[in-house]
């Protein structure tokens, strides 16, 4: 596996720093990485593409909510964005579903 860190834009004109590990084959994951999704900022967890953007399967955990309870986003991802379907949960509880286009 290789290590490197890149700068990298996702839905719209936010960026981020994020440190990728990369195998041969192609298929990169990162753990609890700094991310901003839609304008909130979070934490992602899952699979990246090679420009270290949320790609595949992966978890988005929100900063920021007023009373303080993390919620957390559960889906698929394509190139920085949410696609298909997710799910959203907070403390623990499925909140709801959502089939993004």
């Amino acid at each position: 596996m290789t290590s490197a860190t890149t700068i990298v834009e996702a839905e719209g004109s936010r960026h981020r720093s994020v440190s990728v590990d990369s195998s041969s084959d192609g298929i990169s994951k990162v753990a609890a990485t700094d991310y901003c999704c839609a304008g909130i900022r979070g934490k992602y967890s899952g699979a990246v593409d090679l420009e270290g953007r949320p790609h595949g399967h992966g978890s988005f955990v929100r900063e920021g909510v007023a009373d303080g309870t993390p919620m957390t986003y559960v889906g698929i991802w394509n190139h920085g964005y949410r696609v298909g379907e997710g799910r959203y949960y907070s403390d623990g509880n499925l909140l709801g579903n959502v089939v993004w286009d």
